[in-house]
């Protein structure tokens, strides 16, 4: 009888054994799905950026590049794409993630932050970071946030959505 409990002993185990190691290859298989399946993000061409801008009724052209502007610095290796809208700067930056374009704005705040900066809006939605630079402060600054914000909140959810 001895012998017998020590034969289902050893089954037990084993029996046990066999499922701690399967479980921890579903968990391990789980997670390499999970970071698998993260989503590249396509960069819009600048075509396709202006008629994200022309759905909402907003006439966006190329704009310059000016090495100077504090909102077309390189940030964690990428360049914005520059527009003019209506003869206000814009900036529009295209991550590869909304990771990188968090870690964007960080780099952003520390380039910048001991620069006296003009009125500016910041957009950031999913992987695109934009500003939108009005260089208008106070009651007008309140007039024009009330005039284009909800336009330029919509263009992000396109761009996001075109992506």
């Amino acid at each position: 009888m001895s012998v017998a409990r020590k034969l289902n002993r050893r089954y037990l185990m084993i029996i046990v054994l066999v499922l701690t190691a399967g479980l921890s290859l579903l968990l391990a298989g789980c997670g390499k799905t999970e970071n698998s399946a993260r989503e590249q993000v396509r960069v819009l061409s600048q075509e396709e950026v202006v008629a994200v801008f022309a759905e909402q009724d907003l006439a966006l052209q190329a704009g310059e590049e000016v090495p100077s502007s504090t909102f077309q610095l390189e940030l964690n290796g990428l360049k914005p794409q520059t527009y003019s809208l209506d003869g206000v700067e814009l900036s529009l930056y295209q991550f590869a993630s909304e990771e990188e374009r968090s870690a964007g704005w960080k780099a952003f705040g520390e380039q910048t932050a001991a620069a006296d900066l003009i009125p500016f809006k910041d957009y950031q939605e999913g992987s695109v970071l934009m500003f939108y630079i009005h260089g208008v402060s106070g009651a007008e600054g309140q007039k024009w946030n009330g005039q284009i914000d909800m336009q330029l909140k919509a263009v992000m959810q396109g761009l996001i959505a075109a992506q």
